[in-house]
């Protein structure tokens, strides 16, 4: 059988699982193949990251639809995330992302019963599918999923309703894993997730003991550690505080989104700035190689001046990399109450600039930019934090 797999705009987490579907249709004798005229199937890969992309699942399912309905399985976060949605324009079969595994797409299964090989028996992907699927290409640096889905509930988060709840990879498979990275000699090894900090109560692990086990078992390759909430801190800070000033553990990423208790809670999330800064300036203490990264949200409604200041100060003191974010509020999720309060598109641009204007003017040496997933400005970003990583290691 031969499938086409459609383009996508999918975060890393779900391309490294869709790498491993794609690995087990070649495992059961099938192929993939370029052109969709050449297919007996075509996979029509969804997300719901935020409007736009939104948009594009939509028109994507309409176009494939068009020709080829016979032949197409919709598959992703928007049938997780938009079930209705979706339905008013595709009838046909669906996979979610979201299930009781410690991966995505395990639905697909139920499509193809005639395949001996199951998705389960695939190892987790540390490679994407595409050389186009890379930012930089650096087989050298490889991804490593310790857990699917989140198990927080911010308001504004459109990826959590199609993630799904947190599920985490137990201690030995990640670890055979990273067997595989050492055996053929990669440098970098990042563990990533959408939210990373409370990997492992349902597997009874959690991540100091993770990150303790990943570190022992080789030391032929760093440690990035992605998507680290500061409830991780809050919760292991002594456990993790050592374990982050290994200098093997070279780049940390702590979104804080703000320093304001008001937001955070209309965000429903904690405020930990109070043991994020101590705690970090121990890791700059000891760990002079590492890239402290952190997230921000800026212009959140009724957000004032003084407030996006004060959380500017406060990572412009601490992080080496500030990337600056404006949230899209959807009608799907519980902050689209504080939309009457949100500034314009045109205001958010003005906020954007004048906030990296002034890390820029104050912070000299701190990598900022505007997220926002344009990859031109995270190309940008990433050379700067090469060119930094360079200096860090000059230092050891």
């Amino acid at each position: 059988m031969r499938f086409f797999i459609t383009d996508d705009d999918m975060c890393t987490t779900q391309m490294l699982n869709l790498a491993r579907v794609q690995k087990w249709i070649e495992a059961n004798g099938n192929t993939v193949v370029e052109d969709v005229e050449d297919a007996d199937k075509i996979l029509c890969m969804t997300c719901n990251g935020w409007s736009l992309l939104e948009e594009l699942s939509y028109n994507r399912i309409k176009s494939y639809s068009k020709d080829h309905a016979d032949k197409m399985i919709v598959v992703g976060c928007l049938n997780d995330a938009h079930p209705d949605q979706v339905k008013e324009i595709w009838t046909g079969p669906t996979v979610k992302t979201a299930g009781n595994k410690p991966y995505s797409f395990a639905g697909i299964e139920d499509f193809f019963p005639d395949f001996t090989v199951k998705l389960e028996d695939i190892p987790a992907q540390s490679v994407f599918r595409r050389k186009e699927d890379y930012r930089d290409y650096n087989l050298s640096k490889r991804f490593v999923n310790i857990n699917e889905g989140c198990a927080f509930d911010c308001t504004f988060c459109t990826h959590k309703p199609g993630l799904g709840e947190r599920r985490s990879r137990p201690v030995d498979g990640i670890l055979g894993q990273i067997k595989e990275c050492v055996e053929e000699g990669v440098r970098i090894v990042s563990l990533m997730g959408m939210e990373t900090s409370l990997y492992g109560p349902d597997v009874g692990s959690n991540y100091p003991e993770l990150l303790k086990a990943v570190l022992d078992y080789n030391d032929s390759y760093e440690v990035h550690v992605a998507q680290f909430q500061p409830d991780g801190i809050n919760r292991y800070y002594d456990k993790l505080l050592s374990l982050f000033q290994n200098k093997r553990v070279t780049d940390i990423q702590i979104p804080i989104q703000s320093t304001s208790p008001r937001l955070m809670k209309m965000m429903n999330r904690q405020e930990h700035s109070h043991k994020i800064g101590p705690f970090m300036k121990s890791v700059r203490e000891f760990n002079t190689r590492a890239i402290l990264r952190t997230d921000i949200i800026i212009g959140w409604p009724t957000e004032t001046e003084e407030e996006r200041i004060a959380t500017l100060d406060f990572a412009g003191n601490i992080f080496d990399e500030i990337a600056l974010y404006t949230i899209e509020l959807s009608p799907a999720r519980p902050a689209w109450k504080f939309q009457k309060d949100a500034f314009s598109e045109e205001e958010l641009a003005k906020i954007r600039q004048s906030s990296i204007d002034y890390i820029n003017s104050k912070y000299s040496n701190v990598v900022v930019h505007s997220g926002q997933q344009d990859d031109n400005t995270m190309k940008a970003a990433e050379k700067k934090r090469m060119e930094l990583r360079k200096s860090r290691e000059a230092l050891v």
